[in-house]
């Protein structure tokens, strides 16, 4: 383990697969949340050192990608680590990676931030971050967040949902990867078991407390399908950008890690191009091409 990454073993449990008895991705959200949440508490930041401080840690934008797939009791690693800061920024990066030995599964990059006593963002320099922490060279996720906008209406809302006692963490609000679950709730067990999910990034906007009545809206586009949660006066809480081509996705991981990409991506099914989702019904499938077509064009890669 290099300097300045965390690592840990992770064994794919009933609990983390979907109905195909594979890793879903609500489960990458979940372990990536939790290492991250762990090697905080190592270096002296976790969530009671922040709290005694009157602090509080805010993932402001989340972006996993996912590359392969893995089934049920496979053993994992699972690292994270944070990037590099300049003392004044107010939003920072930790990174993330899921393997299976030496096959790359995820990646993932959140941008964080941490809340002063005052209700201020604040400096990096000023957290308690360790100065002397030995930050890592690796690389994961380079791509700057996506630019969001709030432009789902009313004809794409997909369901209401009310925050339940359970989606509330210790800091009093909905957990980050509830959001996540309710937003993949917009897909049938099938679709999601499907593998085509190839790169989920989410942003953080307001928080949800305990009984609210949110709306989640859904909009199918050309390379994906476009998400978010909405609170009662139509405030964004959290917005999903579509997601990246799948075969786009892995070839730029594959590019950067000297895979052969082009191979590799035989085994991936392209995203479904169907219109919106309706408003009277969950979000469409992910349908893809018929069978026959899609084996045709995977020998074509």
């Amino acid at each position: 383990m290099q300097q300045g990454i965390f690592e840990k073993s992770i064994t794919v449990t009933p609990d983390y697969c979907d109905a195909a008895a594979q890793l879903s991705p609500l489960a990458a959200f979940t372990i990536f949340q939790g290492i991250a949440a762990q090697h905080a508490e190592l270096i002296g930041v976790g969530g009671a050192a922040m709290a005694k401080r009157g602090e509080f840690w805010l993932t402001v934008h989340t972006r996993v990608d996912f590359l392969q797939r893995a089934g049920l009791m496979d053993e994992l690693t699972a690292a994270t680590w944070p990037e590099p800061c300049d003392g004044k920024a107010v939003r920072c990066y930790r990174s993330y990676s899921l393997r299976r030995g030496d096959a790359l599964l995820a990646l993932g990059r959140t941008q964080w931030a941490v809340l002063g006593t005052e209700k201020k963002l604040m400096q990096f320099a000023q957290t308690g971050f360790p100065a002397d922490f030995p930050f890592s060279d690796h690389t994961g996720i380079t791509d700057r967040p996506t630019r969001f906008a709030d432009d789902l209406t009313q004809a794409e809302l997909v369901r209401g949902y009310t925050v339940r006692p359970t989606d509330i963490d210790f800091g009093r609000h909905m957990n980050n990867v509830a959001y996540v679950r309710v937003l993949l709730d917009c897909f049938s067990a099938a679709e999601l078991a499907s593998g085509r999910i190839a790169s989920m990034e989410v942003h953080y906007a307001a928080p949800c407390l305990e009984g609210e009545e949110l709306g989640v809206y859904c909009r199918r586009e050309e390379s994906g399908c476009r998400l978010a949660i909405k609170k009662a006066d139509g405030k964004a809480a959290v917005l999903v950008a579509k997601a990246q081509n799948l075969l786009d996705v892995f070839a730029d991981h594959a590019a950067r890690d000297g895979v052969d990409g082009r191979r590799a991506c035989r085994f991936l099914i392209l995203p479904c191009r169907r219109a919106r989702c309706s408003p009277r019904s969950r979000c469409r499938p992910l349908c893809g091409k018929p069978r026959a077509r899609r084996a045709q064009d995977a020998r074509d890669v």
